[in-house]
């Protein structure tokens, strides 16, 4: 599991630093991909400091519960938090790797 989470957090981080140019493209389907990228952009961004927020939140979960013996809310707070942030910065590296060209997308 932890693999899989490191894996598409790698993958969304690869995405964040790379602007593939999609091949073949006019200059009104370009305007469209760089709004998407930066739409996609800003969600990446947005997600990183919410992320942040809730590690935070979790960690003050683990301290309150954790003197308890109850740190079960905690521990999934930080889980919830790590798999949504790794949702949200898939999105970036899927949009990326399509537009690439590395995954074909059929079009009729």
């Amino acid at each position: 599991m932890l693999r899989r989470t490191l894996a598409i957090l790698t993958l969304g981080a690869a995405a964040l630093v790379t602007t593939a140019a999609a091949p073949d493209v006019d200059a009104a389907e370009r305007a469209m991909l760089d709004a998407f990228d930066a739409a996609l952009t800003a969600v990446a961004y947005a997600a990183s400091g919410l992320a942040l927020f809730g590690l935070v939140w979790a960690g003050f979960l683990l301290m309150a519960d954790g003197a308890e013996g109850r740190s079960a809310r905690g521990r999934s707070a930080v889980f919830l938090t790590v798999a949504g942030l790794a949702i949200a910065l898939s999105a970036k590296g899927l949009a990326a790797l399509i537009s690439a060209g590395v995954i074909p997308i059929p079009i009729p």
